[in-house]
């Protein structure tokens, strides 16, 4: 996108604006980012610029979803609901557009919004060190709390199916069968192959899983959705969590979803695209210590499903799995890309992810136990007989 479209995005949300600056931010998968620094009124200001992506059933439904998020959280810091706490809570609020008075302007066969952004904060892919953890930890619990009282009958749904894991295992299995193996190279044809035969006894496993979990009596509660670690914002100064953001996932789901996806995203501390994948492992550490950050204000004494913690991590890294695989037999038609088998790539390392997760079960399960949380012994000894 050149310099004069976004200028002409901008002028469309902004009176008296002048661009001075541009930045691309790579790390989302889905939508298109960028940091826009201008004049405004003759002050310098910076902020967020998002061309959204297709995958959304509705562009409206994900800003009012955002609004509501974002305006319940204000109302919460003017509250002074966070006055036992010195560190600050932000949001990033929608802006609207002056020419239609939305939250959304079409242009170029896209669809734009700005949004505030967030002064003296920093995020990152991988986690500096285990005291990060522990703040991620604290950070995610403070988002599930103040945002606990929130109506969930006023949530939208704005992705079909999402987290619906057996959903991608059915788009998996059709995908699989109607493929044309021959057109792929030898190496990628075994590379997919490897990863499909890997994958079967995991498959089988997890629809049985799936009918225990569906049994299971587990509190709705409103979810971020997408808890990786590049949605953290971070303090500069201080190092703790500012902010948690990328929105347009938020549902009523299972607070394990989320805490299962974080801990999949920041105990992966090789990253998700690392330059060797021999450096993938699951990270015990980083685990306790996000255990340690989240529970030490998180109530986990309700019936939130935590004991089952295990499973939905092992879940959320097969579904990912899964989803990156069936993207690149796809053609890469959910997930950006920045080469032709990156989503092939992107599945090797949470298979690898997994393997090591995997063997190191027991250990994570003394873990809870050691924090008053018991997991189901059955699901320790099942999946360790799978591999």
């Amino acid at each position: 996108m050149n310099f004069e479209k976004i200028s002409l995005i901008t002028s469309n949300f902004f009176d008296n604006s002048k661009l001075l600056n541009i930045d691309f931010i790579d790390s989302g998968l889905i939508n298109k980012t960028y940091i826009i620094e201008h004049l405004i009124n003759g002050k310098k200001s910076k902020f967020v610029l998002q061309c959204l992506s297709n995958i959304f059933e509705s562009y409206e439904k994900i800003n009012m979803n955002h609004k509501l998020i974002t305006n319940h959280i204000k109302n919460k810091i003017k509250g002074n609901y966070l006055k036992s706490s010195n560190q600050r809570w932000e949001v990033p609020s929608l802006i609207k557009c002056n020419s239609n008075n939305l939250f959304v302007f079409p242009f170029c066969e896209g669809f734009w919004r700005a949004m505030e952004y967030i002064d003296d904060t920093f995020n990152f892919d991988i986690l500096e060190d285990n005291k990060m953890a522990y703040q991620t930890g604290l950070g995610l619990a403070k988002f599930h709390e103040i945002c606990s009282d929130i109506d969930l009958a006023k949530l939208e749904n704005t992705i079909k199916d999402f987290h619906d894991t057996k959903k991608y295992i059915d788009q998996f299995h059709m995908t699989i069968k109607d493929f044309n193996f021959i057109k792929l190279d030898d190496n990628v044809n075994k590379r997919v192959q490897n990863l499909i035969d890997s994958l079967s006894n995991h498959i089988l496993y997890i629809e049985s899983l799936l009918g225990y979990l569906n049994k299971k009596s587990i509190q709705p509660c409103l979810i971020h959705g997408d808890p990786k670690l590049s949605n953290f914002l971070f303090d500069i100064q201080n190092k703790y969590v500012v902010s948690l953001i990328d929105l347009d996932t938020v549902s009523s789901g299972c607070l394990p979803t989320d805490l299962a996806d974080c801990i999949r995203s920041i105990c992966n501390i090789a990253g998700e695209d690392p330059d060797n994948i021999e450096n993938v492992f699951f990270d015990v550490d980083c685990f306790n210590y996000f255990l340690k950050g989240y529970f030490s204000s998180s109530n986990k004494n309700y019936d939130y499903g935590f004991g089952l913690l295990l499973e939905f991590i092992y879940l959320i890294i097969v579904e990912l799995i899964i989803r990156f695989l069936n993207d690149f037999l796809q053609s890469n038609r959910y997930f950006k890309v920045k080469y032709q088998t990156h989503n092939l790539y992107r599945a090797e390392v949470q298979y690898r992810l997994l393997a090591s997760f995997i063997t190191q079960i027991p250990t994570l399960s003394n873990s809870l136990l050691g924090i008053g949380i018991s997991s189901n012994s059955n699901f320790v000894f099942d999946v360790q007989n799978i591999v």
